[in-house]
């Protein structure tokens, strides 16, 4: 069935997965290499331990509520959580937030309503594709990496939004 739909959206796996993985597991080890190569206590035992407290909250501040893929469905978007999925119709989103000079880009869109997926939040937010991967059409005009496809993405709510308010 999604076979078919445009993905407007990258995989959060690397970023979600595979990093925080490489990251642990390596001051993991400079930390257990430290304590096992040294006698005394050292002040030098905190700063491995710092950062992997300082990864698991920035990791998890960004990457909470990320969709794992997104769909373009024409007037709405499929966003799919692991087995869940939610439909989001472009009518009700009132605001496309682009971040893009972050690490990663994310696009969140707050909608009217609170999100389907049990949260209390009015906020979805995803990866969006990138056209060009290298430098991502960066534009120093604006200060911001463009997207062509989050540009398309908020010229299509604006217009879902008009129709829908002339509709009604």
């Amino acid at each position: 069935m999604q076979q078919d739909l445009r993905i407007i959206s990258r995989s959060a796996l690397f970023s979600r997965k595979v990093f925080p993985v490489i990251w642990l597991t390596l001051t993991s080890l400079i930390f257990l290499s430290g304590l096992y190569h040294t006698k005394a206590f050292s002040i030098v035992f905190w700063i491995p331990l710092g950062m992997i407290i300082f990864m698991a909250f920035s990791l998890k501040k960004a990457f909470s509520g990320i969709a794992d893929w997104v769909y373009d469905n024409g007037d709405s978007l499929t966003f799919v959580y692991g087995k869940e999925r939610e439909i989001v119709y472009l009518k009700d989103v009132l605001n496309v937030n682009y971040q893009s000079m972050g690490s990663p880009d994310k696009v969140t869109l707050t909608l009217r309503n609170p999100s389907a997926r049990g949260q209390s939040t009015n906020e979805v937010a995803f990866l969006p594709a990138r056209i060009n991967w290298v430098t991502g059409d960066i534009s120093f005009k604006h200060l911001r990496r463009k997207n062509r496809l989050v540009d398309e993405l908020i010229e299509r709510v604006d217009t879902a939004r008009r129709h829908a308010n002339n509709a009604g």
